[in-house]
């Protein structure tokens, strides 16, 4: 080959090594992959995102600027002549229609060349149509860049009550020492006590995480950019190479989506007494009567062991010698928990082996001897 050529070949093979997708993935063993769009299509999937169509700070959101080709989704950030919904520029987004919970989220994104744009990876409850909407209680940034300062992120986590501010907004804001209009990968890993920041598989921030706070939200995924604060410097593109989300443990409740698995036998009724999640309602069997069950079953994605918990809701009219099976890969074993003692709070029932599917379980009886109280449990890969 002559020289030339090999140079060429050289250059060639150089570019393509530096394109390849370089992912981070989570940053631990025993996650499972659960939520993908590695973005291959023609066009964004709507049977799997809507939309951001919201009007906010510079632009309009407009549907028509995100397209899917060639492995990426890109959001065209556009100056608009005439005005758009009011606006000079229009920007756009994807938000997911499936709501998760607790496990690691990552894109891998490229951020626009000119300043003026407001481009983030974040999750929160809602369809795109407004940021205010009622539903809203947790809002996790995990990247927010304003364009103006290619180097710099911004990542944390918001308390929002409907509407309101729920007044907690631990976060940071921090020169990456990256050229953010390349290519990096962002992740966050959320658990129930915290939030830890990724950039290309590098921790860079933890933000707490206080329960009590808040409901522990299902949330959509957002990936969007928009003009901001008031105006845009120029036309330009935010481009996305896939999002993926993994989940490592597994909450089950009394109520909400997550009650999927939770089955009842016996008299049971709706307590006053607030669950885990805040202003979630718990349930309680008849009281002073024997043998009233509850059951919670996790579609379990992975096999492997598991800390299993109970929540316990302390009352001096709980029963105090509820019985707790917990079914697993070895057969059972059983606890009996004192609800008049302690503090409301997670209750260990012990380490186990479980296989993949619904052969887990956690049962519970209640003993007659006071009101047993039922309201969530939680699966934590050990």
């Amino acid at each position: 080959m002559r020289r030339s050529a090999l140079l060429t070949a050289l250059a060639l093979t150089l570019t393509t090594v530096a394109a390849a997708p370089a992912t981070a993935d989570p940053p631990a063993s025993g996650y499972t992959l659960v939520f993908s769009d590695e973005f291959n299509g023609t066009a964004p999937d709507t049977s799997v995102w809507n939309f951001r169509t919201d009007v906010k700070a510079g632009s309009a959101q407009r549907p028509q600027n995100v397209t899917v080709g060639g492995g990426l989704m890109t959001i065209d950030l556009k100056a608009e002549s005439p005005q758009y919904l009011g606006k000079d520029w229009s920007g756009g987004g994807l938000v997911s229609k499936r709501a998760l919970r607790y496990g690691y989220y990552e894109t891998r994104a490229k951020l626009p060349s000119v300043g003026g744009w407001h481009t983030s990876f974040w999750m929160m409850a809602g369809d795109g149509s407004t940021t205010f909407g009622p539903e809203r209680r947790t809002e996790i940034d995990v990247l927010e860049n304003d364009s103006v300062n290619p180097r710099t992120i911004h990542s944390g986590v918001h308390a929002w009550n409907g509407t309101g501010d729920g007044g907690y907004h631990p976060g940071s804001t921090y020169d990456s020492g990256l050229d953010l209009r390349q290519w990096h990968t962002y992740g966050a890993d959320w658990s129930e006590t915290s939030v830890r920041f990724y950039v290309d598989g590098q921790l860079r921030y933890t933000a707490p995480y206080t329960p009590d706070q808040w409901t522990h939200d299902y949330l959509n995924i957002w990936l969007t950019s928009i003009a901001y604060p008031v105006t845009a410097n120029g036309p330009s593109t935010a481009q996305f190479d896939y999002v993926r989300y993994w989940q490592k443990d597994y909450y089950l409740d009394n109520d909400g989506p997550a009650a999927y698995g939770y089955r009842e036998s016996g008299g049971w009724h709706d307590s006053t007494l607030d669950g885990w999640n805040h202003t979630s309602p718990s349930r309680y069997a008849t009281c002073h009567t024997a043998g009233n069950t509850a059951t919670w079953r996790p579609t379990l994605r992975a096999a492997g062991r598991y800390q299993v918990y109970v929540w316990r809701i302390a009352h001096s009219g709980s029963d105090r010698n509820t019985r707790y099976d917990v079914g697993h890969s070895g057969g059972a074993a059983a606890r009996h928990v004192d609800g008049t003692a302690g503090t409301s709070g997670w209750v260990s029932l012990g380490t186990y082996s479980f296989a993949a599917g619904q052969t887990g379980y956690v049962k519970l009886t209640s003993s007659g001897v006071g009101c047993a109280r039922a309201d969530a449990v939680k699966f934590v890969r050990a």
